[in-house]
């Protein structure tokens, strides 16, 4: 297909609530590549940041960034070399690629461990991300998508971030004898919720902490994944949990303070797991030492995890086709609110009870 240009979303990276349309470029397909419809595009906290200003960097010689890095896409055209995909399938684009310097981790297909720092992200660092009609991109840095899992796709990628932070920590926690039992999940956005529901398919028995009413959508989620839920502003972790610890706990709240409430309810060799970076300023006072022989006397781990590999997307797309049998009709319920393209601004209103909401991009 001969096509130049497509509308899209741009950013002005430094420059606060410059989210605007406009023409963008659409590269022409090369050897190894694939043709590429935007079909839905997940916004999350890192989207609302890079409006805000906050960071972003555009590709070289480019002074804009196009947004978006979670997204549902349909291959429309096969670029020369390519055998294993046909139009009409649906594929996932990776968010992150290698370094230059191709360094070891790199070189193993473990760019979300890159050694170096100098990766790129689309639609945060130095690649131009989904909010587009059209895009091409490597067929190696895809991820195939069955058609039946089309009104929940757009989830893959963020289930691949917790497929990665709950996967190695439950490797890590194979140095215990017994293997965990009993998990705490901080936050009931996206990532909770879904850490809830890898959690529970694993069998472990979860508790989902968040500030929402029981009768609210995240706490309906929550326990209909069989989880318990737990409203925070009505009875406190500390009181739901009386002489309660837990073997994993999922930090997904982004709130600092909650950190530490979460780490206090560690059990003996359990392990704390952070999957996103805090916000703002929180002055708190704590009891290092305290903290310190916890962690040392309790075998105590303390994880930090950041983006995924091609393995945790496979992953993530293996669990989805299982939780849509196993769970019907509530993956969707995760995607609380729907916008056209020429919105995407609207997608950036929080609301108390919104967990994901999806940018529209190609037309009906």
């Amino acid at each position: 297909m001969e096509l130049q240009e497509c509308k899209g979303i741009a950013v002005t990276p430094g420059k606060p609530n410059s989210a605007r349309v406009q023409s963008v470029p659409v590269a022409s397909l090369g050897e190894g590549e694939l043709m590429l419809r935007v079909l839905e595009v997940g916004i999350c906290g890192t989207d609302e940041e890079i409006n805000a200003g906050l960071y972003g960097a555009p590709p070289a010689g480019t002074d804009y960034l196009i947004p978006g890095h979670e997204s549902l896409t349909e291959v429309v055209e096969i670029g020369r070399g390519v055998t294993d995909w046909v139009p009409g399938d649906l594929a996932v684009p990776i968010v992150r690629r290698p370094c230059p310097e191709f360094c070891p981790a790199c070189a193993r297909g473990r760019w979300d461990m890159c050694l170096t720092g100098d990766y790129r992200e689309r639609g945060i660092s130095g690649l131009q991300g989904m909010l587009r009609e059209y895009m091409t991109d490597r067929a190696d840095f895809v991820v195939r998508v069955p058609k039946t899992l089309r009104d929940c796709a757009v989830l893959v990628e963020p289930l691949s971030i917790v497929e990665k932070a709950v996967g190695e920590t439950l490797q890590l926690q194979h140095r215990s004898p017994v293997p965990p039992q009993r998990a705490l999940v901080t936050g009931a956005g996206p990532i909770g919720l879904l850490a809830a529901l890898l959690l529970r398919s694993r069998g472990l028995e979860v508790h989902v902490l968040d500030r929402r009413p029981k009768d609210s959508t995240k706490a309906r989620i929550a326990v209909a994944a069989g989880a318990i839920y737990i409203d925070d502003s009505e009875t406190t972790l500390e009181d739901a949990t009386k002489g309660m610890t837990f073997d994993l706990a999922v930090e997904a709240s982004g709130y600092a303070p909650l950190l530490f409430r979460a780490l206090s309810k560690l059990g003996r060799n359990a392990a704390l797991v952070l999957t996103g970076v805090t916000a703002g300023h929180h002055a708190l006072t704590i009891d290092v030492d305290l903290v310190n022989q916890e962690l040392v006397l309790e075998n105590q781990l303390l994880v930090g995890s950041v983006n995924a590999a091609r393995h945790h997307y496979t992953a993530a797309v293996a669990d989805i086709a299982r939780w849509k049998k196993r769970y019907r009709g509530l993956l969707p319920q995760l995607i609380t609110s729907r916008h056209p393209l020429d919105r995407f601004t609207d997608a950036l209103q929080k609301s108390p009870d919104g967990i994901k909401p999806v940018v529209e991009v190609a037309q009906a």
